[in-house]
């Protein structure tokens, strides 16, 4: 790869620093006018009333409808509107879930009541709560079903992927008692079975007013559901407070009954450029920024009036070795490359003190015990003798990498993983592509040797962890890596609650997964937040997101 030098300053880089300084007085202009109506909004530490909150995107969706996930932006403002069934409870745990992630058995109800589970385990009964949505329509069972009807007749990959696979939902799993009351249906019981109903893509629509728009040409409201959110959450908004791409203004639904905080206006800014968001937030223009780079975050750190949070996370970036091909599905091989790569000194260059590298076969977020055996060594003249003994000679492959995933880091990495690989005689080639979609696209295909990937658990669990990527029996294994005994394992972790029986069996996965390794993992991510001072009550859900409407001020 060709490596632009650090310390020639050409007029293409002046052109670029001033054309980045100019999009941040046009988009601090803009938040100004469209979040309080000319008035420059209420976002620093020192305000009177913080009631609105900016939150500068990498890019904005282009349709608020749950069932067209255009990516992290689409989470993000997902999570946000909320109207979700159940949520994690981290409001009991220390410091909210900040230091310890929240677990299967950590769910509160948010529409939901109260759940009762038959005495078989396949049918759960839940009860909800009064609710209703910003157009007055009283929350019943039959919008939960209509929901959930919709997800599955549109084939909404995220969604059914883990009523399918990471449970074992029946086929038509909900099914209405009353108009508070409704059954969600199982196959067999899992661990997993209320914990995946967290996920922002479930959030629960008002169908009453959705159906007033649905058409035969369009029986589930496609086009309606492009710019209006139609939820029973904390937020609504109108189609002139969506700006496809580009902003979205949500305001307080003024029917939420739920316990919030001070936050009346949350507005979703697009700045593509990852200086321009950390610009925006230390100046005060934005409350809060998405995806910065760790130089920006080490920067912020020591910036007045913003406040850098570190928190427990379950994302890991692995290496993904194709175990199609006929040298890399070899395990010692495999288990070569893992021992030659050495992940403390992958994290001190890379992540100017954030992060961690990656310790066990399982995220070190879980806790636990692990043994020598599922801890990751760092080894280079092991690695040695694995490969003379896999007999395979001098290897070269091709490493697929992305600045979209798992980030604009990818780079330093590769160009760290070719030096450490040379040493123990495997000469690398980085490929570079742009674009996420292009990325995933690689990897759904397994049309790759190796490839740099980022694993962010829609459900932060053990379970999800061992069985999504890394099991046979998983749709989303798609470079052939098979082992019988992770199979086994991941199928007992998935019906259990946790406890000592269960960690028990997560250590011998992690083992597993060290000596015969299917993703490699590298770093273990944080979740790191900048975001301006002045607001407590932080909600840190497994997942990672900022959760607004919580806040209060002081």
């Amino acid at each position: 790869m060709t490596r632009i030098p650090q310390y020639r300053t050409t007029w293409a880089t002046l052109r670029g620093r001033r054309a980045t300084r100019a999009a941040v007085v046009v988009v601090a202009a803009s938040l100004g006018l469209t979040a309080c109506g000319g008035s420059t909004p209420s976002s620093g530490a020192g305000s009177g009333a913080q009631s609105t909150f900016t939150y500068a995107l990498t890019g904005l969706p282009t349709s608020l409808d749950p069932a067209d996930y255009q990516g992290d932006p689409s989470r993000n403002i997902g999570f946000e509107l909320g109207s979700s069934l159940f949520r994690w409870g981290t409001e009991k745990l220390p410091n909210q879930g900040c230091d310890t992630l929240a677990n299967v058995d950590q769910l509160e109800g948010e529409l939901a009541e109260s759940h009762e589970r038959s005495d078989n385990g396949k049918v759960i009964t839940v009860k909800l709560r009064a609710a209703k949505s910003a157009a007055g329509n009283e929350l019943t069972a039959n919008d939960v079903k209509w929901t959930f009807d919709r997800l599955i007749a549109l084939e909404v990959s995220t969604p059914n992927t883990l009523m399918q696979d990471v449970a074992d939902y029946a086929t038509d799993p909900i099914k209405v008692v009353d108009d508070k009351t409704f059954e969600i249906h199982l196959n067999s019981a899992t661990a997993m079975d209320l914990a995946v109903l967290t996920w922002q893509a479930f959030r629960i629509l008002d169908s009453t007013e959705v159906k007033k728009h649905v058409t035969d040409a369009d029986p589930w409201g496609k086009k309606y559901l492009v710019d209006n959110s139609a939820t029973f959450g904390p937020w609504t908004q109108t189609p002139g407070d969506f700006a496809a791409g580009d902003r979205l203004t949500l305001k307080a639904n003024p029917n939420y009954s739920g316990e919030r905080g001070d936050v009346k206006t949350l507005v979703f800014l697009s700045v593509p450029d990852a200086s321009s968001r950390a610009q925006l937030v230390s100046t005060g223009n934005a409350t809060y920024a998405t995806g910065l780079q760790y130089e920006q975050y080490d920067q912020l750190k020591d910036t007045p009036g913003v406040d850098v949070q570190t928190c427990a996370s379950a994302d890991r970036i692995p290496l993904v070795l194709n175990a199609k091909d006929p040298n890399l599905g070899k395990p010692d091989v495999r288990k070569a490359i893992s021992m030659a790569i050495d992940r403390e000194s992958i994290v001190k260059a890379v992540y100017r003190g954030f992060n961690k590298p990656a310790k066990y076969g399982i995220s070190q977020a879980y806790g636990g015990t692990h043994s020598e055996s599922g801890t990751y060594q760092h080894d280079v003249d092991k690695a040695k003798q694995l490969l003379a003994g896999a007999g395979v000679g001098k290897l070269s492959i091709t490493m697929a990498i992305s600045p979209s995933r798992p980030g604009p880091e990818a780079e330093q990495i590769a160009i760290l993983l070719k030096s450490q690989l040379a040493e123990i005689g495997i000469d690398v080639k980085i490929q570079t592509v742009a674009s996420a979609t292009e990325i995933n696209t690689i990897y759904h295909d397994g049309n790759f040797q190796a490839l740099l990937y980022l694993e962010p658990p829609a459900v932060a669990d053990p379970y999800y962890s061992v069985f999504l990527y890394n099991s046979s029996f998983s749709k989303l294994n798609t470079y052939g890596y098979a082992n019988a005994e992770l199979d086994d394992l991941a199928r007992q972790i998935g019906v259990m609650s946790p406890g000592a029986e269960r960690d028990s069996l997560v250590s011998r996965a992690a083992e597993v997964m060290v000596e015969n390794p299917p993703f490699i993992y590298i770093v273990d991510r944080d979740f790191v937040h900048a975001v301006r001072e002045g607001f407590t009550n932080y909600q840190h859900a497994p997942n990672g997101e900022m959760f607004v409407y919580t806040l209060k001020q002081g």
